[in-house]
């Protein structure tokens, strides 16, 4: 899981190929139109990104996306959350609620109990999710000049959705180098990303 943003909705530019000699300008100053911001979460035997759009990026927003993913995969026994090291990712509110809610699935029996694992410290190659963010601003940021937030709100979930059907028909899991080792063989190497131990 990851946030991005927030993004402006203004002109961008981006790679493009000019003319020798031919100016490639933007206006330094821009109308405001608003800015978008999103969190998302990545299945890494799947490939299918989720997402959910907020006004910050903030403990609200990463509860608001568990819980979507709860119910999107509710017939799990255990769901595994990894994310960065953001203030936000351990605060106290978090683990307070995390703590609730599990217990709540723990007697109901109904749905995963969720296990947060933070990424070590320098570790981006390891946040898969960061190349897909980067992939759809490429797509739809990159060259755009959208009028409002919902326009560019469009086209964004337009590619997570277009995206999310490539791989359901064309399976492969995500990420390379998260492969090359399994981080959940051994539990007890991964004492420090305990939520419980913060």
């Amino acid at each position: 899981m990851d946030e991005l943003g927030p993004l402006r909705v203004k002109k961008y530019g981006g790679r493009t190929f000019v003319r020798k000699g031919e100016p490639y300008t933007l206006p330094q100053k821009q109308e405001d139109r608003g800015a978008i911001t999103m969190a998302g979460a990545l299945n890494a035997l799947t490939n299918q990104v989720t997402w959910v759009y907020g006004r910050s990026k903030d403990t609200s927003a990463m509860i608001e996306l568990i819980e979507i993913l709860f119910n999107q995969y509710r017939s799990a026994s255990k769901l595994y959350i990894t994310w960065d090291a953001a203030s936000w990712h351990r605060s106290n509110e978090l683990v307070d609620w995390l703590d609730t809610f599990n217990q709540g699935t723990d007697q109901s029996g109904e749905g995963p109990l969720i296990h947060l694992i933070p990424l070590p410290t320098s570790s981006q190659f390891l946040d898969v999710i960061e190349a897909i963010f980067s992939g759809m601003k490429k797509a739809v940021i990159h060259h755009s000049n959208y009028r409002s937030e919902e326009e560019m709100k469009a086209a964004v979930s337009r590619h997570f959705m277009e995206r999310n059907e490539y791989f359901l028909a064309n399976p492969k899991r995500a990420g390379k180098k998260i492969w090359d080792l399994d981080f959940f063989a051994d539990y007890g190497s991964l004492r420090s990303g305990d939520y419980r131990e913060w």
